[in-house]
């Protein structure tokens, strides 16, 4: 069973993913080939491959705001910069954890960890990986990573939500790049949760860690400022894209999952191995992979009301985000005793 972890965008509201991540690790002691992480889960996705949890959670339950991003003077950043924050910290935070050497390790583990990216001058979605065979990606495109400055460049890029923080040159300076003056930002202006990508890689039970609410109930503020505005404007978007990407997804894992019903009731009823082939078999080698694949079980742990992060999650409260972790763990036990005997195998 090849199992995948997914992890969706949403800042600080990260913490909960952390919470689910210690939980699925020490509890239930599973390890993953695939790990997908868009944006704040493109920082969790590494730490989370090498089960480091404890530098995860000291990163999402002991760092403030200011640790992490700089405001800068509203009226240069709309006329001569980039963003309204810098993120040195941030930057920092990423070198000091994500060294060479933890590069290495990576790359020698047996888990293949996904980050994505958006390319501005392409609007590709641009998926950096470790995975020395990845997979083509029918809708990103993919770059195998080559180098461990790549790679953090890459955690940048994904955890770099456009406006607000500045984007990153993932290329420059490398060897043979091209286009090494393009720019990427968060991941997640393209695709929220990398479901579709963990399908591609060919995993066939995907942990999927939602950071957006199951319940959005509407709150009754009257945005009057261009910054909450703006902010609650990219909370409208990212629930716009999350949506998009769980229709898809589930659409194609429907399917998958119906072939396979139907096949094994055609060969309950006697039907041969040889006709069958004869019914599903095609010489196109796309369709071979799709009615040839496993059944595939989705798992979506999300908290089921809005996470006190902030708008975008731009809020790093250690307080909040040490409640976050807990949310996590609860959310992932409540989800564990909702399923019915035989669901699963790990649980």
């Amino acid at each position: 069973m090849n199992k995948a972890l997914i992890i969706s965008g949403g800042g600080s509201k990260g913490a909960f993913a952390v919470g689910v991540v210690k939980d699925l690790e020490t509890t239930y002691r599973l390890s993953f080939d695939t790990v997908v992480g868009t944006s704040t889960g493109a920082l969790i996705a590494p730490l989370a491959a090498l089960k480091q949890l404890s530098t995860l959670e000291a990163l999402y339950t002991s760092v403030t705001t200011d640790d992490l991003l700089e405001a800068q003077n509203l009226g240069a950043s709309i006329w001569n910069g980039n963003s309204l924050y810098t993120a040195n910290g941030l930057g920092a935070k990423v070198r000091q954890i994500y060294t060479d050497d933890f590069y290495d390790q990576l790359r020698a583990s047996a888990t293949s960890v996904y980050l994505t990216t958006t390319c501005l001058q392409s609007q590709e979605l641009v998926v950096y990986t470790t995975d020395p065979s990845p997979a083509a990606g029918t809708y990103y495109r993919v770059e195998k990573l080559k180098s461990a400055e790549q790679f953090r460049r890459a955690v940048m890029a994904s955890a770099s939500q456009p406006v607000f923080m500045p984007p990153v040159r993932i290329n420059k300076d490398l060897p043979g790049a091209v286009n090494p003056g393009f720019q990427y930002v968060d991941g997640g202006t393209r695709e929220y949760a990398g479901i579709g990508i963990a399908l591609e890689a060919g995993a066939n039970e995907l942990f999927t860690i939602l950071l957006s609410a199951r319940n959005n109930t509407p709150d009754q503020t009257t945005y009057k400022d261009l910054m909450a505005i703006l902010l609650q404007t990219v909370s409208v978007f990212i629930t716009d894209v999350a949506d998009n990407d769980l229709f898809a997804s589930r659409q194609f894992i429907h399917f998958i999952n119906y072939i396979s019903q139907v096949k094994a009731a055609m060969k309950a009823d006697g039907i041969a191995e040889a006709a069958l082939d004869r019914y599903f078999g095609s010489t196109n080698p796309d369709y071979q992979s799709l009615v040839n694949r496993l059944p595939i079980k989705l798992h979506i742990i999300q908290p089921d009301t809005v996470l006190d992060g902030g708008p975008g999650g731009l809020v790093f409260d250690p307080a909040k985000m040490q409640q976050m972790v807990q949310l996590g763990k609860t959310a992932l036990q409540n989800y564990v005793a909702r399923l019915k005997p035989g669901e699963t195998d790990w649980a």
